[in-house]
């Protein structure tokens, strides 16, 4: 049965592999993808990115795993490599180690999270996705290999805000069960009796603690901070409505069969789902709470890690698909570690207590609706991966093989949008343009409020004939929009070329060529 298991989590891991090189060798990466390589490229030291990382609102982690990567090419295409082994690690631990049926795990792998939002998209997120996994695998001997938890949920917490959240419920978890959990539980009771030095346990804890005050500490913005700046602390039920909707999201992710697919919702277009949205979402949670009453530590991880997500999308930043996600995850690494949690009977039973078959209609109920949800990841999966080979995602890879075929990569550069141009900059081996949004060079985006300002086509053209005049020679304009003829002709602008039409609405471009004086 082992060696069964252990083929067939090769097979899978080796399956998923070539289908997610085949898909991410025709997904144009877009500027979040790009911001973290060109941090990484960009950055003369680890100190002059951490410097730079302040105004991300996310830990340093991954950024970190893509400089040495970013020293070995300047081609972005090698943190795609390094991104789907991350998640093939992922699916051959989750095959080799979950508690699952052969068909539910089956499903997981090529689910929409697993199969392309954490896998193709190459995000800071798998890495999250992949600490979580190796934590269920050794949650069972948690005791005994504490040290080695410890360390997980250290890097965890430093891989994006939302696992440093999750991480924040399995801390909170494990302490209450080793505080509390003894006194309810005796097999658990004689598992920590068992261990004879408790140092070890006391060295986990402090290292978990200081792994989540330094990512605070990380997240912790700039005055001069110009993105998500605002919190809403008010109370509106309306938004507190459209937080709970996003439970649906991440159990139910069914993107659209349309250019826009990502970050959509198929069940969202009927009328009759959105009747029932609302209490659906309600009944997850409340079907979660049932099943995992039982076993407190993991109904605390999912409580704390639940109540937490849906509280920061309400207070600070709604996000997106890949940040709902985490909603998910953690329901799902409940069900993993559930049965190596400690359990608890409330009061006595006798022969006719109806707990067995209460607990019974639970543990069916879960397979069921966990098997459902995988079926619908799996719908998922298959949609937006059809919909990457059909639509280009992001035009900033093909933009940036144009200006090379061109032989103008070392022009100068004017762009319109800083955001949305890093894309192409990702793409270039040149590491500087010039972005109107606040007045500078540079490759990333500097999310500070010196951008905040809107650069129209009168401010890109009138900096571009600046930097024309001052340097003597031919300037690229990257526009996100087109140029009447009127003010091509005013300023003697070669229309050169238009790339529009993609997944990501504004990352489509318009250049245009400025003669030197």
């Amino acid at each position: 049965m082992e060696n069964r298991n252990k083929h067939y989590a090769l097979g899978l891991t080796c399956l998923f592999l070539a289908i997610g090189a085949f898909t991410a060798s025709h997904h144009e990466m877009w500027r979040d993808e790009i911001q973290a390589w060109l941090l990484a490229r960009d950055s003369t030291s680890v100190f002059n990115l951490f410097a730079n990382l302040k105004y991300e609102g996310h830990p340093g982690l991954w950024h970190l795993c893509l400089m040495p990567l970013s020293r070995i090419t300047h081609s972005p295409v090698i943190m795609q490599m390094f991104h789907l082994l991350i998640t093939s690690a992922t699916v051959y631990l989750f095959v080799r180690y979950a508690p699952f049926n052969w068909f539910q795990k089956l499903l997981f792998c090529f689910g929409y999270f697993v199969l392309y939002e954490y896998a193709i998209v190459a995000r800071n997120y798998a890495l999250g996705l992949l600490l979580i996994t190796a934590f269920c695998v050794l949650f069972r001997e948690r005791y005994k290999r504490f040290i080695w938890i410890s360390c997980l949920l250290f890097l965890l917490a430093h891989t994006s805000v939302h696992a440093l959240i999750v991480t924040i419920a399995i801390a909170g978890a494990l302490c209450c069960e080793y505080v509390f959990g003894s006194r309810f539980s005796r097999p658990l009771n004689r598992e920590i009796e068992a261990i004879g030095d408790k140092r070890p346990l006391w060295i986990g804890f402090a290292l978990i603690g200081i792994g989540i005050t330094t990512a605070v500490l990380q997240l912790n913005p700039p005055p001069d901070t110009g993105f998500a700046v605002a919190w809403n602390f008010n109370y509106d039920p309306k938004r507190v409505n459209n937080i709970v909707k996003l439970i649906s999201h991440a159990y139910l992710p069914i993107p659209k069969t349309t250019l826009h697919f990502w970050g959509s919702n198929l069940l969202t277009t009927y009328p009759i789902f959105q009747a029932i949205q609302i209490p659906l979402c309600y009944f997850f949670m409340l079907f979660s709470v049932l099943l995992f009453l039982k076993r407190p530590t993991a109904l605390l991880i999912y409580l704390i890690g639940t109540l937490g997500l849906l509280t920061f999308f309400y207070v600070k930043y709604h996000g997106s698909i890949r940040h709902h996600g985490f909603l998910f995850l953690t329901f799902l690494m409940c069900c993993w570690i559930y049965r190596d949690s400690p359990a608890i009977n409330f009061g006595k039973t006798t022969q006719n207590d109806t707990d067995p078959v209460v607990d019974r209609v639970l543990n069916v109920g879960g397979t069921v609706i966990l098997t459902l949800l995988l079926i619908c990841h799996a719908i998922g999966g298959v949609i937006a991966t059809r919909m990457e080979h059909r639509h280009i995602f992001s035009y900033g890879k093909l933009t940036a093989e144009y200006i090379k075929s061109q032989g103008m990569q070392d022009h100068l550069i004017v762009a319109e949008k800083d955001s949305a141009t890093s894309t192409v900059v990702g793409y270039l081996p040149k590491r500087q343009v010039h972005y109107p949004r606040g007045s500078r060079l540079g490759s990333f985006v500097r999310w500070d409020k010196a951008r905040s300002h809107s650069a129209p086509s009168k401010l890109v053209i009138e900096e571009a004939l600046k930097l024309s005049r001052q340097n003597t020679q031919d300037v690229l304009i990257i526009l996100n929009r087109s140029l009447g003829a009127e003010r091509r002709e005013q300023h003697n602008l070669t229309f050169l070329v238009k790339f529009t039409g993609s997944t990501v609405r504004d990352e489509g471009f318009h250049l245009y060529l400025m003669p030197a004086p």
